[in-house]
């Protein structure tokens, strides 16, 4: 009866500021109280646009200056968070003992970070830096780990991914047909000198890319070639993508992490290794040298230059020095000072190391910007949360193979852990904890119900 009378005032209410403002209000209210219902009892879909919003706030503050004032990014975590409350209510709020110390490890990990705030030397950017992480790089850790009970879960996440994989590259293949068509490369790309998400970072999305690369190279090592054409198929399209986007970094990522995949996990197969990383490499080199050169001049003009400011003035390096210059910068710090060592310079410090001080600036390596920022502490919980990722990854392994879907969550994995190694900072790389903690969970639950023996 109760429900009923509060249905009854829902209603009531709804009709009433539908007639002062606009009648589609009534059917556009309850239509988003269904859809957040149905976010609410399925946190894999928000935890996928979370994943996502890097990509596309950009594009939507384009083109509705409203999204602006409402930050999807915020609406997707507490939405995902209004799931998981539900979860515990249910009493299905619990993961086994064994994944305690990597989820304490992760905690401890933005619990320091929260902590540099004490003595960090660019306190707006490092309070930006620990409320991001301890929001958004946090949920994006522990819901796969609460979420995927079953093989079915770590599927069907796979499925929203895939889901979302193909609207990037349809949206970036579109884009080069219409320019390649009816455009001019040399003005639609004066400024990026490159084709992405419009208004999206061309890094981020080219590092989403090559996650799905990554899956393709692995469902390729894994299945008979005769099975495996349309694999390759969309492997060279995704290729493609990324060369579009003009991104080096997660390029060279899709290589080196697709080897270092292949000789963990898959060393069985190590003709098609071998065979398949000869194609991938041959077909990269055949698009850069077949595609217009404004779209591939960044790859092979290495030495292009940058200009950064340090407080010892003006300096002008190559994109790669800018790197060394960055790791260098960062060792130096580190080595500055007895505390420096132990703690670091506190969250976001790597700026103060320039004339801004207290800017985004990060040293575009995750290891790196640990030493600098949080020191041999903090180093210490990273590489111990890394390596007993590992271990739980391998505990999942049955009889010396993973399942096909646990292979793709750890092929993205290993991909994104070395595309970090280049660019972005722990926050910008927050879909590689999403990952992590996908990984661990589709493993276990493979291992449960016996999945991944030959």
């Amino acid at each position: 009866m109760l429900s009923l009378i509060v249905l009854a005032v829902v209603e009531i209410i709804i009709f009433f500021i539908g007639v002062i403002t606009n009648p589609i209000i009534m059917v556009l209210i309850p239509l988003g109280l269904i859809i957040l219902w149905l976010l609410i009892n399925n946190p894999a879909i928000a935890l996928m646009i979370l994943s996502l919003t890097a990509i596309i706030k950009g594009y939507l503050i384009n083109y509705y200056p409203v999204i602006e004032l409402v930050d999807i990014t915020v609406i997707a975590t507490l939405i995902i968070w209004l799931g998981l409350v539900k979860i515990l209510l249910e009493g299905n709020w619990k993961f086994p003992s064994e994944w305690n110390s990597i989820v304490y490890l992760f905690l401890i990990f933005g619990l320091l970070l929260g902590i540099s705030y004490i003595y960090t030397v660019s306190p707006d950017y490092g309070f930006r830096k620990i409320i991001r992480f301890n929001t958004f790089a946090v949920t994006m850790f522990m819901t796969p780990l609460l979420i995927i009970k079953t093989p079915a879960d770590s599927k069907r996440l796979l499925s929203y991914f895939y889901f979302l994989l193909v609207i990037i590259i349809g949206i970036m293949l579109f884009q080069f047909v219409y320019f390649l068509k009816w455009g001019d490369f040399a003005i639609v790309l004066a400024y990026w000198n490159r084709i992405s998400i419009p208004g999206a970072n061309p890094i981020q999305v080219s590092r989403y890319l090559a996650i799905g690369a990554a899956m393709m190279i692995a469902l390729l090592i894994r299945n008979k070639p005769s099975q495996s054409l349309h694999y390759f198929a969309i492997l060279f399209v995704i290729l493609l993508s990324i060369i579009l986007s003009g991104s080096r970094g997660p390029l060279v990522s899709i290589i080196i992490g697709s080897i270092v995949y292949a000789i963990l996990y898959e060393r069985k197969h190590s003709s098609r290794i071998f065979g398949y990383g000869i194609l991938a490499v041959g077909t990269i080199i055949t698009l850069l040298l077949l595609l217009p050169e404004s779209l591939t001049q960044r790859f092979f003009d290495i030495s292009q230059g940058t200009v950064i400011m340090t407080q010892q003035g003006v300096r002008r390096i190559s994109t790669i020095a800018t790197r060394f210059e960055f790791w260098s910068m960062s060792v130096q710090a580190w080595f500055s000072s007895v505390t420096s060592f132990f703690v670091g310079l506190g969250s976001g410090g790597f700026s103060s190391l320039f004339i801004w001080r207290d800017w985004r600036w990060y040293p575009h390596n995750l290891f790196f910007e640990i030493i600098v920022e949080l020191g041999l502490v903090g180093l210490i919980i990273v590489v111990l949360f890394i390596i007993k990722s590992y271990q739980i990854f391998n505990k999942g392994i049955q009889g010396g193979s993973l399942s096909d879907h646990s292979a793709l969550w750890v092929a993205g994995t290993v991909v994104m852990f070395i595309a970090a190694q280049f660019s972005g900072d722990i926050n910008d790389n927050r879909i590689l904890w999403m990952f992590i903690g996908i990984s661990i969970a589709s493993t276990h639950v493979d291992k449960l119900y016996g999945l991944g023996a030959d």
